[in-house]
């Protein structure tokens, strides 16, 4: 008996995540059983290139209600990645599309959503966290967070549509900070590494937030991609459309209030992260000095990356126990032997060059 086709909506294809999940899906071996369709907006270079993989390119953004809704409700699985973690209005969008594909044919749909660590975060401004952890393997813990910690409105809205809706079988992956150099086609660098890296070169001086003694948990865009496939195959073993009628999920494959998935392999300071930036820059010439100051605080979301730019001072301690027992074995190198290939990234794009030689300028001239 042949195989029946796929149909998996993916948002997020040209950005970091998402364009390195789309690489996976691509390399995976049974693609040729995949009909894949990407949400992007209607850059025309990037739609050719796209659709020169075999994907089909789907023009919208996450305000794209009736684009959102329909292309969940012909997918058997959705994976959603662009700016996934916040979007109340995405996430209710995919929702209602995906509801509307079980009422009509009462089969099971995939809903597999990004969020992250920060829902678990200690808003500790790079001071010293507390020893609390979380595991997924304790989902009654991380339901008691408080609702106003960031993601869990979204994350809420998802528990509650799958309690709702016992057809719909949602999982929520909670990466941590993420490194390595991504695989997608167009934004490859890690926002949390790359947006020091850029302040470091625009402000002369490299810097972190409070005395960076607060820790972030980590993983490499490599191993994170991993996780997904490994959930997507798993979950299509038991819910998709070839899944075979006596299928039984992996005790440890839960969804919907359980369903959470922490992909954290390893820890690391805000200061020992600034401090491998600092070091590098320096020895390329670039900065005048390695040592590593403290952000003031009232310029910290202009440097960085807006409000959201306080997550690089808090604390998140969690362990991504249920992954591990599903098989998943991250490999690949840590954070701090990740930079040099992200500053060498960046010093290389070609956007960068006048900022660079200011800097470099601005150094020999003090």
């Amino acid at each position: 008996m042949s195989s029946k086709q796929i149909n998996i909506f993916l948002t997020g294809a040209t950005g970091y995540i998402g364009g390195s999940i789309l690489t996976g899906l691509l390399q995976h071996p049974n693609v040729s059983n995949f009909k894949i369709t990407a949400l992007i907006r209607g850059d025309e270079n990037r739609v050719n290139k796209i659709a020169s993989l075999g994907v089909i390119p789907l023009i919208g953004t996450n305000e794209s209600h009736d684009i959102l809704e329909k292309a969940a409700s012909e997918s058997h699985v959705v994976i959603h990645t662009s700016n996934s973690a916040d979007d109340i209005p995405s996430v209710k969008s995919i929702l209602s599309g995906l509801n509307k594909r079980t009422q009509v044919n009462g089969k099971p749909v995939i809903y597999i959503h990004t969020s992250g660590t920060a829902v678990i975060s200690e808003d500790v401004r790079g001071e010293k966290g507390s020893n609390s952890i979380y595991s997924d393997l304790d989902p009654n813990k991380i339901n008691s967070i408080a609702d106003d910690q960031w993601h869990r409105d979204v994350d809420l809205l998802i528990i509650n549509a799958a309690q709702a809706n016992p057809l719909l079988k949602s999982v929520i992956v909670l990466p941590p900070a993420i490194h390595g150099i991504g695989t997608g086609l167009f934004h490859r660098d890690s926002e949390t590494i790359g947006s020091l890296i850029r302040a470091a070169l625009k402000r002369g001086k490299i810097e972190m937030i409070g005395p960076g003694e607060s820790k972030w948990g980590y993983s490499h865009i490599g191993d994170l991609v991993d996780a997904y496939i490994l959930l997507l195959d798993q979950l299509l073993a038991v819910y998709g459309p070839n899944a075979k009628s006596d299928a039984k999920p992996s005790p440890y494959l839960t969804i919907g209030r359980e369903g959470y998935y922490f992909t954290v392999d390893g820890q690391v300071s805000g200061k020992e992260v600034s401090e491998k930036i600092g070091e590098i820059l320096y020895k390329r010439g670039i900065l005048q000095s390695p040592t590593v100051t403290s952000f003031p605080d009232d310029e910290i979301e202009s440097a960085l990356f807006g409000p959201f730019s306080w997550v690089l001072g808090c604390q998140s301690n969690s362990k991504a126990e249920r992954l591990a027992k599903l098989g998943w074995k991250p490999h690949r190198p840590n954070m701090i032997d990740c930079i040099e290939e992200q500053v060498d990234a960046i010093l290389n794009d070609t956007k960068n060059k006048t900022l660079i030689q200011y800097t470099y300028t601005k150094k020999n001239n003090s």
